[in-house]
């Protein structure tokens, strides 16, 4: 996937966080090096991609709801940066299958906000089943990150003055473990795993963000394992957390 228009965003975009908010990150090295790698993230604004992204030591892909897709020239300056249309009113299987490949085949970082759209209220929403079906079908690691005070970002032009107190934890890797009959997971392990993977997001929020799951953070991990990752070796592999 060509994405010509993402280097040029991503180095302004941090420029303009420097200039002008209070960013800082915690957990970096938390991030493997090497490998194909889901990011989840909680969703507060319309800046988050950006954000997020500017975490990342290297180029992400995404989905981003078909509606910005609609003219032309959105959807050339969309690809570019490196989205792909998802179609958030059912389960898009066109996107699920396009994201994979890019996993799989292309050893890409995907960012993925498994609520599904912005938390208007700033606690956790209930999560969609999506990037737990990515994570079971794929075996990619999944790499939680928390993000406070980008919902004083909701319009787009605030890219260019993205004056606010911005945090970003990054929690260590870890991969969902469950497996369903001959290979698929069921309804029921799609949920745990959805559950543990908002939960580990969660334990890195204020309490007061933590929303729907604020009641479950005390839950044992049974569907997640912590990832182990060598730089050196490039070896991987999950234990029991």
């Amino acid at each position: 996937m060509a994405q010509w228009l993402f280097p040029f965003c991503n180095s302004g975009f941090k420029t303009t966080l420097k200039l002008f908010s209070d960013f800082k990150i915690e957990g970096q090295e938390n991030i493997p090096d090497n490998g194909p790698l889901l990011v989840a993230s909680n969703h507060l604004s319309n800046l988050d991609p950006a954000i997020v992204a500017a975490a990342l030591p290297k180029p992400p892909v995404f989905m981003a709801k078909k509606e910005l897709f609609k003219y032309r020239i959105g959807s050339v300056l969309m690809r570019g940066y490196g989205a792909f249309p998802v179609d958030r009113t059912r389960a898009d299987v066109r996107a699920l299958n396009w994201i994979t490949n890019q996993l799989l085949s292309e050893h890409r970082t995907a960012i993925v906000f498994p609520e599904g759209t912005r938390s208007k209220v700033g606690g956790l929403l209930k999560a969609q089943q999506g990037l737990a079906m990515i994570a079971m079908s794929t075996g990619v690691p999944i790499v939680p990150f928390a993000l406070t005070g980008s919902e004083k970002l909701q319009h787009p032009l605030r890219v260019f003055k993205p004056t606010a107190k911005l945090r970003l934890k990054i929690g260590k890797p870890f991969v969902a473990t469950g497996s369903g009959t001959e290979g698929r997971p069921s309804r029921r392990q799609m949920a745990d795993v959805t559950t543990e993977i908002m939960i580990r997001i969660a334990k890195m929020l204020p309490e007061a963000q933590r929303g729907e799951y604020a009641e479950k953070c005390d839950n044992e991990f049974s569907e997640t394992a912590e990832f182990e990752w060598s730089t050196s070796s490039g070896a991987n592999r999950g234990v029991n957390a």
